[in-house]
């Protein structure tokens, strides 16, 4: 297939981009500023302008449109709400008018962030209702309902914390090497908030493999199992066998200064819709994130 992606840079669109390009893809990349990755150059496209979106879709001609341009900082969108509803609402709308205009199917990446995180027991599935504590969630949840209205043949997807990406990695993963390469032997780490981390090359793979069906509609896409970040903390250090590092559980409240935007309770999702097809390949978290910091060449 013909292939242009939005947000090709991004953490997941490090993994995403090269995944197509190797599976036989011709991919026409984009993102915000005109840059090259991993040797991969990327046209500047900035989805806030709907002249620039219709004018690259109709320009490229592509069979599918993936569309991974977000704001992602929980804080940025807490603080500017208008930025996360223009980028995150407004640039959905105008990618999906643009494939909406030539036919085309369209993939839109949302977020576990969706849910409230108050189920009671148990993860979230794609039948369970969404209902956003904070504007990131709100605004990638609003581009879902953009997504499903305007675009017949569509594949919204939610993926849970992301891990992977190497270069574009500034997510908990990464500060938590970060810490061990500067020489901590405490690394404090929240118990009070639950998720499914999520690998950027299982995701990449498992796209792959939904993109080539009929199946359209929404769903989960996240590695198997759930844990705390306190969890993904003491798997990083016992992968790196740092014995002299404590990983130090602490509650939401100690990281309140810093991160001071809603986050649910749970995040936790399981891929459903894929377990009901039988399309699930996503592997369990930890050994997912085994093989990200292995291959990743880490030195702590």
């Amino acid at each position: 297939m013909r292939v242009l992606i939005t947000g090709a840079a991004g953490m997941l669109g490090s993994s995403v981009y090269p995944a197509f390009v190797a599976a036989g893809h011709e991919v026409i990349a984009s993102d915000l500023e005109p840059r090259t990755v991993n040797g991969m150059p990327m046209e500047r496209l900035d989805v806030r302008r709907f002249a620039d979106v219709n004018a690259a879709v109709n320009g490229s001609r592509p069979d599918l449109i993936l569309h991974l341009a977000a704001e992602t900082d929980l804080e940025v969108c807490e603080a500017d709400p208008d930025h996360a509803f223009l980028t995150n609402t407004i640039g959905t709308q105008n990618v999906a008018l643009a494939a909406q205009a030539l036919g085309l199917p369209m993939v839109y990446i949302s977020t576990a962030g969706v849910f409230d995180g108050e189920k009671e027991s148990g993860p979230y599935t794609e039948f369970d209702e969404a209902r956003p504590i904070n504007f990131y969630g709100k605004s990638k949840f609003e581009g879902e309902l953009i997504a499903l209205q305007l675009v017949e043949k569509h594949y919204v997807i939610r993926a849970g914390w992301m891990v992977g990406g190497i270069e574009r990695d500034h997510k908990f993963v990464a500060k938590v090497i970060a810490q061990l390469q500067a020489g901590a032997t405490t690394i404090r780490a929240v118990t009070d908030k639950w998720g499914t981390p999520t690998y950027t090359e299982d995701f990449a793979s498992n796209l792959l493999a939904l993109v080539e069906t009929p199946f359209y509609g929404r769903y989960h896409m996240a590695c198997l199992g759930e844990g705390t970040r306190y969890d993904v903390a003491v798997a990083i250090v016992e992968f790196f066998g740092a014995d002299g590092v404590a990983v130090l559980p602490v509650t939401s409240e100690a990281f309140a200064d810093d991160y001071p935007a809603p986050r649910p309770r749970s995040e936790m999702m399981r891929n459903y819709m894929l377990d009901l097809r039988g399309m699930n390949r996503m592997r369990p978290w930890r050994d997912a994130l085994g093989e990200y910091l292995a291959v990743a060449g880490f030195r702590v």
